[in-house]
């Protein structure tokens, strides 16, 4: 008589543990870690849960030195503060505080911008280090005032400086330090933004006047446009 042996199939605990985890690393590898291509547009912190921060996470995944858990949950939670800090200090943004005293660690304004500068260049965190780029100013004159304003494709603090003698400068001695330039400087108000408007009051009419329009981006770096010239109205 033949005998038949029945093998009973046994699955244990530790390996469908194993496989569910297996399964939920590849739906994130596939779905979560790739190339992010929509711009944030709101502040974002600790506790936020939205689509904003699928893309943060998804842009921050993108480098293991900033985001080494690369997870995309949508979920704003210690692990995406703790890339937003590492990316912040790389950056050279902030690197001390908490995000209610200094931004550490949220996705305040200046962060926002720099990813969203950072996204529209290709989004390689490792090119940050670059001068901001200036358009050229218009000169808006009345007999007594003038107006300039100009564009910067970052955040950058405005300056002009204004005289009516031809301005003097020289070079600057190292990495991040500030030329001198002669005459009388004028800051824009709104601090680090890339849409400036710097006016200056009390001129002399009929007289030229010669300026020079520069911007500082938030860790120092600096452009200028070289120095021009323009007549007050009589």
């Amino acid at each position: 008589m033949k005998k038949t042996i029945h093998l009973k199939k046994t699955t244990s605990r530790s390996s469908l543990l194993f496989r569910g985890t297996m399964v939920a690393v590849l739906v994130l590898s596939l779905l979560g870690i790739q190339n992010a291509y929509a711009a944030i547009t709101t502040q974002l912190d600790l506790g936020d849960r939205d689509s904003e921060v699928t893309e943060l996470q998804t842009y921050l995944a993108t480098n293991a030195n900033i985001y080494p858990e690369g997870l995309v949950t949508g979920y704003f939670g210690q692990l995406t503060k703790a890339a937003v800090e590492r990316f912040q200090t790389a950056q050279g943004i902030i690197s001390e505080g908490t995000p209610a005293t200094t931004g550490y660690g949220r996705v305040g304004p200046q962060t926002m911008a720099r990813i969203n500068i950072l996204l529209g260049s290709g989004g390689d965190q490792t090119a940050w280090d670059t001068s901001p780029i200036l358009s050229t100013p218009t000169v808006q004159k009345t007999d007594t005032n003038a107006t300039f304003v100009w564009t910067s494709n970052e955040p950058t603090q405005g300056q002009v400086y204004l005289s009516n003698v031809p301005l003097q400068f020289n070079e600057a001695t190292g990495p991040r330090q500030q030329p001198y330039v002669s005459g009388n400087l004028a800051l824009d108000a709104g601090g680090l933004q890339t849409s400036h408007t710097v006016t200056v009051s009390n001129l002399q009419a009929n007289t030229t006047y010669y300026y020079l329009v520069r911007g500082v981006d938030n860790v120092g770096n600096m452009s200028m446009i070289w120095p021009s010239s323009f007549r007050t109205n009589q």
